[in-house]
C-alpha cells in the first residue's frame, strides 16, 4: 500500500438496518433508565449534601449564639436560638433543594438578626458606658464642689480670692463639657479642675493655719487687755475720773473680740496695741485729774483750818456739784459778830470769795476814776493769805474784786508747798 489513504462507502441492507435500529431503541431505553437513576441518585446526593451543609450552618449559628449570648440581650438570644433550632427540624423534613433554599434564606435572616442584635447591644453598652463615664465625671465634679463648699466664700476671699475665682470658672467649663455628653471632652477640664481645687484648698488651709495662729495671739492679747480693764475698774481713781473712757474702751475691746472670733484677725490685731496705749493715757489722765483734785482739796482744807484759827466758824464745807468729781469745793465761815466769808475753790483756776457784813466804800483814785475799797474784808483775807502761806505753804494772789484799783501787785493762788510734791501718785 502506498502512503496515501484509501476509502470507500458501505451500505447496510434494509432488513439489517431495521434490526440495528430496533436494537438501538431497546438499548437507548435501558441507557435512558440508567441515566434517570443516576440523575436521581445525584439529586439525592446533592440534597443530602445541601442538607448536611445547612445543618452545619445551623450548628455553627447555634454555637456562635451560645458563645456570644453575653453580647446580646437575653430575650433576643433566646429568640434567635429558637429560630435556629426550628430550622433543624425543617432541615430533616426538607424534600427538595427549594425547601432547603428557603431554610438557607431563613438562616441568612437569623445571621443578619444576630449581627443586628450584636450591634444593638454594643451600641447600648457604649451608650451606657458613656452615661456611666458622664455620671462618674458628674460625681467627681460634685465631690470637688463639695470640698470647695466646705470653706465659705468669706474665708476663701480672705485667703485665696483669685484661686476661688479660678475654681468657679473651671467648674463652669466642666459643666459645659458634661452637657455635651462627650466624656473625652470632659477629661481635660476635669483634670484641670482637680488640680486647681487641690491648690486652692492648700492655700486656704495654709491661710487658716496662719489665721488660727494669729487669732490665738490676738486672744492672748485680748485676755491681757481684759485683765487690764479689770485692774482699771478696780482702781477708784481711774473710775472716778475716767469711767466713760473705761466703758468705751471695754465696748471697743468686746467688739474687737467678736470681730476676731469671726475671723477678722488681721484687721483688728493692730488695734489691740492702740487699746493698751489708750489704757496708759487713761491712767495718766486720771492721775493728773486726781492730782488737781487733791490740790483743790488741800487748798480748801487749808483755808477752812486757817479761818477756824482766825475765829471763824465753818458753816458748810462741801462739793458744789457732788455728782461730779471735778466740782469746785465751796465752804462758808462766819464770826459770832455776823461777818461771813464764802469761798469757792475750783479744781483749776482762781479762788473766789464772797464777803458779808464788811463795810464797802468807793473812793477816787489818783487817775480820777472811782475805785471800790473794802479795807476790813481785804485785811482779813490778806491775813488769811499770809497764814496760808506760812502754815500750809499755799501762796495766794492779791485779793481782787470788781472795781478795785488795778495798779496793785497780783499774786496767784496756784502753788502748793514744796514738801507736798511728794504726794504725786504714779500708776
Amino acid at each position: 500500500m502506498s502512503g496515501s489513504p484509501k476509502f470507500s462507502e458501505a451500505e447496510i441492507a434494509e432488513w439489517k438496518q431495521k434490526i440495528l435500529t430496533a436494537e438501538r431503541r431497546r438499548r437507548a431505553e435501558i441507557e435512558a433508565k440508567s441515566r434517570q437513576e443516576a440523575e436521581e441518585q445525584e439529586r439525592v446526593r446533592q440534597l443530602e449534601e445541601s442538607r448536611a451543609q445547612i445543618q452545619i450552618r445551623v450548628n455553627t449559628i447555634l454555637s456562635y449564639l451560645h458563645w456570644q449570648s453575653a453580647n446580646i440581650y437575653i430575650q433576643e438570644a433566646v429568640t434567635l436560638q429558637n429560630r435556629a433550632a426550628n430550622q433543624q427540624m425543617l432541615i430533616a423534613l426538607a424534600e427538595s433543594e427549594i425547601q432547603l433554599l428557603e431554610i438557607s434564606e431563613e438562616l441568612v435572616k437569623i445571621e443578619l438578626g444576630f449581627q443586628e442584635a450584636l450591634q444593638r447591644k454594643r451600641r447600648d453598652d457604649e451608650e451606657k458606658r458613656i452615661r456611666a463615664d458622664i455620671e462618674r465625671q458628674q460625681f467627681e465634679l460634685a465631690e470637688l464642689e463639695r470640698k470647695v463648699a466646705q470653706i465659705s466664700d468669706a474665708e476663701a476671699m480672705k485667703f485665696d480670692a483669685a484661686g476661688r475665682q479660678q475654681v468657679r470658672r473651671v467648674f463652669q467649663i466642666v459643666r459645659d463639657a458634661i452637657a455635651s455628653q462627650d466624656p473625652a471632652a470632659v477629661r481635660r477640664p476635669l483634670t484641670e479642675a482637680t488640680a486647681l481645687v487641690q491648690k486652692h484648698l492648700r492655700q486656704l488651709l495654709q491661710g487658716q493655719r496662719g489665721s488660727r495662729h494669729l487669732q490665738a495671739q490676738a486672744f492672748r492679747q485680748l485676755a491681757d487687755l481684759q485683765a487690764m480693764i479689770a485692774g482699771l475698774k478696780a482702781d477708784p481713781v481711774v473710775m472716778r475720773w475716767q469711767a466713760p473712757a473705761i466703758s468705751q474702751l471695754t465696748a471697743e475691746i468686746n467688739a474687737a473680740q467678736k470681730a476676731i472670733s469671726d475671723g477678722w484677725v488681721q484687721q483688728e490685731i493692730a488695734q489691740l496695741s492702740e487699746y493698751r496705749q489708750r489704757s496708759q493715757t487713761i491712767i495718766e489722765t486720771a492721775n493728773a485729774a486726781q492730782m488737781q483734785a487733791e490740790r483743790r482739796d488741800y487748798i480748801a482744807d487749808s483755808i477752812a483750818r486757817t479761818l477756824e484759827e482766825m475765829g471763824f466758824n465753818i458753816t458748810f464745807h462741801q462739793a458744789e456739784h457732788p455728782e461730779h468729781p471735778a466740782s469746785a469745793i465751796v465752804l462758808g465761815a462766819a464770826t459770832n459778830t455776823g461777818k461771813g466769808i464764802s469761798v469757792s475753790v475750783p479744781i483749776a483756776g482762781q479762788v473766789f470769795y464772797d464777803v458779808d457784813g464788811y463795810l464797802k466804800e468807793s473812793i477816787t483814785s489818783v487817775d480820777g476814776n472811782a475805785a471800790a475799797v473794802c479795807d476790813e474784808a481785804e485785811q482779813v483775807l490778806t491775813e488769811m493769805h499770809e497764814a496760808l502761806e506760812e502754815k500750809f505753804g499755799v501762796k495766794m494772789d492779791e485779793v481782787l474784786w470788781e472795781g478795785k484799783a488795778p495798779k496793785r501787785i497780783l499774786r496767784q493762788a496756784n502753788q502748793l508747798p514744796k514738801q507736798d510734791k511728794a504726794r504725786d501718785r504714779s500708776l
